[in-house]
């Protein structure tokens, strides 16, 4: 039992071997198309490294901040109130999205004018100029984005002040001046587009450029825009636990893929502190408009009070008994003056609240005392700059915008009872207000009219100055915090380049053309060998299960006939071969040995085999027989260039006939006689059915030693198997790189149905470069060794 498994490992082991080094010798013989293929292959690699323009990979980091929660209420109290400063993490992702937005790659393109390029023909500047352009292409009026297709011109550089412009059809429009206005086509082959156009020479380059051809090219606007959004990658550095971003863009030229990145964080920052500084605008606006209407309203009061004295001659209204009184009820109307401010102040919130519409913030806290209704502005507003910032890259279908607003309804209600409810109540404590300042007010029913009169002018008085100055000191809180630039980003690496390019690497091409080279062919070759239904060698018939007598190798003279006398030809030694296996495979006791050649289909080289086969055992002093039963395509006089006789088919219709009458025996080859086929008849299978076929057969085992029958294909007729009863043998000839493998089901099956006797396996036409055995050891025959066998020490 152990040796068993032992000896299942080595077959295993030896099976592995075997199996790579076939598949090693099928695609090694085809070694030089795997040297043609990979040599092309890296000639590419050579030239696209050559012609193709390095790109440099430029990054820089940046860190989204966050609201300061930290700070103290005497450093930034006023900001508080505003609600400059809410709590709340930023969306990181709809950062990711303003930054990937075409609103700020549009103002990135229009501001480097991005979508004009230069360069500088046949000299050390032969590559794009950024940012140092040779020359300065203007279109009047400055509408350069306006563009909607792409153009070249070319500009030669006669001196510092001339130039001859060369259009985009490449005809010569003329001698022109630098700085001067001059009208050019700047259209297409399909579109014409007439401009006022200014070419400025750069003064850094007046001494190098005389002589020299500068190209101009214009793109549209929109496909540059779309452009660098496809090239450029923002992306989280990890999304769980930071908020750091990651910005980079693959550029040819460094110094552009700089500036592309650096402006568009500049983009990103400017865009986040319009966005903050929205509330304080709206918050500037509302308060100078409500400062201007008491102002207006002090005057008025102010003048009032002053026709009072100089009408009446008072010098001082307080002097007297009633500042005893007054001192008295000054609380109550300090209170009722704040009371009646905050009214005025909740009155004017719920008007902005109604007249604004989802995209205006409302007015930061502009004194209200109450602190839910402060956090209440505060988070509409929030909302209101989310939804606003989300609406730049996005529409109004949006699931967040449809959320948001839902949202905004909600803290909108909310707001709207709240400052109801504030009014309500703050309307009651003016009223109970106005009821002590009526108790007080009969206790000095004894000051004098006219001092009376002045001091109601006074209360007005103050109560508008009061309301004045708190107002002005919210513009003056919202003034400085508009004044006050904090970047939304945090730049953490400015971007920079890296020094070696990107694209393309030269050891990853290289290794990826030399990869290609080895695949194309190795493709090619396991499709064509996918693709190939034909048998070619012994391995694959050795799935049929059935003994596999030799094989015969491929005989390419066609004026060959058969073996002759004392050859040593590879043909001569496979039939000595197949000769010998055959004592291995008939009893020795036997007489008469009846051996029956057949195939699939015709074609194969049967008549061929049976032959030489017959020849070969002739040659050993036995006496052969060849016997044409092959009725329908008798081939045996042909191959032997003798001439035709009567044969089987008459011996079978003439019962007058002897075996004599049928028999050749001319002595061309010795101890071999020959029995053609005969006339061809209309029904073969019927004249094998016949007695006489069978006195035939005996006579012929009776009288030789051997007896070798040309019998025909069984994938096409059922003669041989009408008579196969007569066989010891059968030999199934298959013919190498013609039989179709699908079609060795027929041998297959009729030798598990045991239709054709002791039935044996002969492999005809083999190309010994290709596979199998080879003969002729000894007889100066030898093949020399393959180089690679040679090499890898294959015998």
């Amino acid at each position: 039992m152990e040796f068993d498994q032992f000896k299942n490992i080595d077959d295993n082991h030896l099976d592995d071997s075997i199996s790579f080094r076939e598949m090693f010798e099928k695609y090694i013989k085809y070694l030089k198309w795997f040297i043609l293929s990979v040599i092309i292959s890296l000639t590419l690699a050579y030239f696209k490294l050559k012609y193709e323009t390095p790109k440099y990979g430029i990054q820089a980091s940046i860190l989204i901040k966050e609201a300061d929660k930290g700070r103290s209420i005497a450093d930034l109290s006023a900001f508080e109130d505003l609600g400059l400063f809410g709590s709340g993490n930023n969306d990181l992702k709809n950062e990711i999205q303003i930054l990937k937005s075409r609103k700020l790659m549009n103002q990135v393109v229009d501001e480097l004018k991005l979508n004009i390029t230069y360069f500088i023909e046949d000299s050390p500047y032969d590559k794009e100029q950024y940012p140092n352009f040779p020359i300065i292409f203007n279109i009047k009026p400055d509408s350069l984005n306006a563009i909607k297709f792409s153009s070249k011109f070319e500009i030669i550089v006669i001196s510092n002040n001339k130039f001859e412009f060369i259009g985009f059809d490449g005809e010569p429009k003329g001698i022109k001046s630098f700085g001067t206005d001059f009208k050019a086509d700047l259209g297409n082959d399909k579109i014409s587009d007439i401009r006022i156009v200014n070419i400025e020479l750069n003064d850094l380059f007046k001494k190098n450029l005389k002589g020299k051809k500068i190209n101009v090219f214009l793109k549209p606007f929109d496909v540059t825009v779309n452009n660098f959004l496809g090239k450029i990658n923002i992306e989280p550095i990890d999304e769980l636990k930071s908020k750091v971003i990651h910005i980079s863009i693959n550029e040819s030229v460094k110094r552009k893929g700089i500036a592309i990145i650096n402006n568009l964080i500049e983009q990103y920052n400017a865009d986040g502190i319009n966005d903050k500084n929205l509330i304080s605008k709206t918050t500037t606006d509302f308060l100078n408009d409500r400062l201007n209407l008491i102002s207006t309203e002090l005057k008025a009061i102010e003048t009032t009070a002053a026709q009072f004295k100089t009408n009446r001659g008072i010098v001082n209204a307080n002097a007297g008994a009633a500042n005893i009184y007054l001192q008295t009820s000054s609380n109550t109307e300090g209170e009722l003056v704040n009371a009646n401010t905050q009214l005025q102040l909740i009155l004017l919130m719920i008007d902005e609240l109604n007249r604004r519409g989802k995209s205006d913030p409302l007015p930061g806290n502009i004194g209200l005392s109450d602190v839910s209704i402060i956090n209440l502005i505060s988070e509409y507003n929030k909302l209101i700059l989310r939804r606003n910032r989300i609406l730049k890259s996005s529409s109004l279908i949006n699931p967040i915008i449809t959320s948001i607003d839902s949202e905004l309804g909600i803290l909108k209600y909310n707001l709207s009872r709240s400052l109801e409810n504030l009014k309500s109540t703050i309307g009651i404590q003016i009223t109970a207000l106005n009821n002590n300042r009526a108790k007080i007010g009969s206790r000095i029913a004894s000051v004098p009219r006219y001092e009376k009169e002045y001091n109601e002018i006074v209360r007005g008085q103050e109560t508008k100055n009061t309301l004045f100055l708190f107002l002005l000191q919210k513009r003056e809180e919202s003034i400085l915090s508009s004044a006050i630039s904090i970047e939304k980003a945090k730049i953490i690496d400015s971007a920079f380049a890296g020094l070696n390019p990107v694209s393309p690497k030269k050891n990853v091409l290289y290794l990826v053309s030399l990869i290609i080279g080895l695949l194309i062919p190795a493709s090619i070759i396991y499709l064509k060998e996918t693709l190939d239904t034909k048998v070619h060698n012994e391995k694959d018939l050795e799935k049929l299960k059935v003994p596999i007598i030799g094989d015969v190798p491929e005989v390419k003279s066609k004026k060959y006939n058969y073996i002759k006398e004392g050859e040593s030809t590879q043909l001569a030694e496979a039939f000595r071969f197949i000769r010998t296996n055959l004592g291995f495979m008939l009893d020795k006791q036997l007489s008469g040995k009846t051996i029956f050649i057949t195939s699939t289909i015709k074609g194969e080289g049967k008549t061929f085999t049976a032959i030489n086969l017959a020849v070969s055992i002739a040659m050993t002093g036995k006496k052969t027989v060849l016997l044409g039963m092959d009725l329908r395509a008798p081939r045996i006089s042909k191959y032997l260039g003798v001439k035709e006789k009567q044969g089987v088919t008459n011996f079978i219709k003439n019962n007058e006939l002897s075996y004599n009458d049928i028999i050749d025996r001319n002595g061309k080859i010795p101890n071999l006689d020959l029995i053609n086929s005969g006339d061809i008849p209309p029904n073969p299978v019927e004249l094998l059915m016949s007695k006489r076929v069978e006195e035939l057969f005996d006579y012929c085992k009776t009288n030789y030693d051997y007896v070798i029958v040309d019998t025909a294909p069984v994938g096409m007729v059922t003669d041989t198997i009408q008579i196969s009863k007569y066989a010891d043998l059968t030999i199934y000839v298959v013919k190498a790189n013609f039989l179709d493998k699908r079609m060795l089901q027929i041998p297959t099956k009729l030798s598990k149905e045991n239709k054709l006797v002791n039935m044996s396996l002969l492999l005809n036409s083999v190309d010994q470069k290709k596979g199998g055995y080879g003969y002729g050891y000894g007889y100066g025959a030898t093949k020399k060794k393959v180089w690679y066998k040679k090499l890898f020490n294959f015998n």
